[in-house]
C-alpha cells in the first residue's frame, strides 16, 4: 500500500491510518510543492478504494496486487476514476520514453501508460457529456494515443525486454500526446463538474468511486462554487482528492471540508532516490520537477522560443518601421537578447532548446510540433491586441498561413524540421511574405 509515494514519510502514515482504519474523508487536499508526489498518492488512494482483497486475508493494495481492479488501476483505464485539471505532459513522457530505453521491461512499460493515460482520461466521455462537439478536434489524436499505448503492453515485457513494437509505440505516443495536450482545458469548466457530480451519485463498479482534480487552486469561481456544492453532502461512495501547489489560494469554505496531507519538499538526498528507483538515472538534479523539465520542451519554454523566434524575424525585415506596437516590443525583445540580425543565433538556441528537434535525443521528438503550436497561439494572442492597425493584421495573418505550410510539411511530406524552422525564420524576415 503507498508502496511508490517515496521520500514522504509523514504523509505515508497520515494516509495508511485513515485507509486501515476506514477514516479516510470524503475530499482530502494533498498540498505541496509540484514534483513531490501528490498525483502519485491520488492515483494509488483511487486504486486502493477499489482493491477487492484485504478482507479475505490476502495483502490490501500491494503494488503487484493479482485482484482485477488493481490490474486496471496500474495501467489507469478504471471505470471508477475521473481525472480533471490542467497539468503539462511533456515532462513525464518524454521522461518515460527515456525510461523505456534505459531500462526495459514491465516497470518502465507501466510507468510510460501511466504517463499518456493520465493525459488521455482528461478526455472522459463522462466529462464531456453533453459537450461532446469540445472533443472533434481532439478525438483523432485520442484514439492515436490510445492505440499506441495499447501496443506497449506492460504485461507483455520481461526484464530487459519490451513487447515487440512497444518502442516504436512510444515514439508515437509522445508525438499524438504533444498535440493533444492543446485541447486539455486551462482549467475544468463548470460543465466538467457538474458532469462529474452526476458521474458521482452513480453506483461505483467497485466499493468507491474516486475524483482527482490537480491544480485544484486554478479553478474559476463558477467551478469552484460547483465543486463546493458537491462537497456539502458528497455521495458515501465517491472521494474527492484535491491537489495544489497553493494552498493559499484555495477557498476557505473548501478547506473547511477537507482533511490536508501537506507534502514536503524532497531534499537532495531524497531526490537523488527517487530519480534512481523511479528513472532508473544516477543523474543529478536539484529536483525531481527540475529532472523531468531538463527532458522535455514543455509549452512555457516552447512559448518563449517562439516569442525570440518570431520577434527576431520581424526585426529584421526591411519595412520594421512600419510595425505596430505589440510586433515591435517582440521585435525589440528578440533584439536586446541575440542582438540585430541575429537569425543565426536564435536558431541555435532553439535547436538546442529541442536537441535538434529530438534527433540528439528521442524524448524531444514532439518539439517541432510543440513550437509551431506555441508560435500559432503566440500569434492568435498578438491578433487580439485591439491596438492593431489593418497592416499588422495582414501581416500576422500571413505569417499564420506560413507556420500552418509548416505544419503540414512536417506531418504530412515528413519535412526535417530544422530546415523547415530556417525556411519559415527567413520567409517571415522577408519583405515578400511567401515561400
Amino acid at each position: 500500500m503507498f508502496d511508490n509515494l517515496l521520500c514522504q514519510k509523514e504523509v505515508l502514515v497520515s494516509l495508511r491510518a485513515d485507509v486501515e482504519s476506514d477514516r479516510l474523508p470524503p475530499a482530502l487536499l494533498l498540498s505541496g510543492p509540484p514534483g513531490t508526489g501528490k498525483m502519485t498518492a491520488a492515483l494509488e488512494i483511487a486504486r486502493i478504494l477499489s482493491c477487492a482483497y484485504g478482507s479475505d486475508g490476502r495483502e490490501k493494495a500491494a503494488w503487484n496486487c493479482a485482484c482485477p481492479a488493481c490490474n486496471r488501476h496500474r495501467v489507469l483505464a478504471h471505470p471508477d476514476i475521473l481525472l480533471l485539471g490542467r497539468r503539462t505532459f511533456p515532462e513525464e513522457m518524454s521522461a518515460a520514453l527515456e525510461l523505456l530505453g534505459r531500462a526495459p521491461g514491465p516497470a518502465a512499460s507501466y510507468f510510460f501508460v501511466r504517463a499518456g493515460r493520465k493525459l488521455s482520461r482528461r478526455f472522459d466521455s463522462v466529462l464531456y457529456e453533453g459537450e461532446e462537439t469540445r472533443l472533434t478536434k481532439a478525438a483523432p489524436l485520442l484514439r492515436e494515443l490510445e492505440e499506441q499505448l495499447s501496443l506497449i503492453s506492460p504485461e507483455k515485457a520481461k526484464k530487459g525486454e519490451l513487447a515487440k513494437g512497444a518502442a516504436e509505440a512510444a515514439a508515437k505516443a509522445c508525438q499524438a500526446a504533444a498535440k493533444l495536450e492543446a485541447f486539455v482545458p486551462d482549467v475544468p469548466p463548470v460543465f466538467m463538474i457538474r458532469n462529474a457530480e452526476a458521474w458521482a451519485h452513480l453506483a461505483p463498479m467497485g466499493p468507491r468511486k474516486t475524483v482527482v482534480i490537480e491544480n485544484a487552486d486554478h479553478m474559476l469561481e463558477g467551478a469552484r462554487n460547483a465543486l463546493l456544492k458537491i462537497l456539502e453532502e458528497p455521495p458515501e461512495s465517491v472521494r474527492f482528492v484535491l491537489l495544489t501547489s497553493r494552498r493559499s489560494a484555495m477557498m476557505t469554505t473548501t478547506l473547511s471540508r477537507s482533511r490536508s496531507y501537506a507534502f514536503s519538499p524532497r531534499g537532495p538526498e531524497g531526490t537523488a532516490l527517487v530519480v534512481e528507483k523511479v528513472f532508473r538515472s544516477l543523474e543529478p538534479a536539484a529536483s525531481v520537477e527540475a529532472f523531468l523539465a531538463a527532458r522535455s520542451f514543455p509549452p512555457e519554454r516552447a512559448r518563449k522560443q517562439a516569442a525570440s523566434f518570431l520577434g527576431v524575424a520581424l526585426g529584421s525585415r526591411p519595412d520594421r518601421t512600419s510595425l505596430g506596437p505589440s510586433l515591435e516590443r517582440l521585435a525589440s525583445e528578440a533584439e536586446t537578447s541575440f542582438g540585430s540580425g541575429s537569425g543565426a543565433a536564435v536558431l541555435a538556441s532553439l535547436l538546442e532548446a529541442t536537441k535538434d528537434f529530438g534527433q540528439k535525443d528521442e524524448g524531444f521528438s514532439s518539439s517541432f510540433s510543440s513550437f509551431l503550436a506555441a508560435l500559432s497561439s503566440l500569434l492568435g494572442d498578438i491578433l487580439s491586441d485591439e491596438r492593431m492597425d489593418a497592416a499588422s493584421i495582414a501581416l500576422i495573418e500571413r505569417i499564420a498561413s506560413l507556420v500552418r505550410s509548416s505544419i503540414n510539411e512536417y506531418e504530412s511530406l515528413n519535412r526535417s524540421p530544422s530546415l523547415l524552422a530556417e525556411t519559415l525564420l527567413y520567409a517571415i524576415g522577408a519583405s515578400k511574405v511567401s515561400l
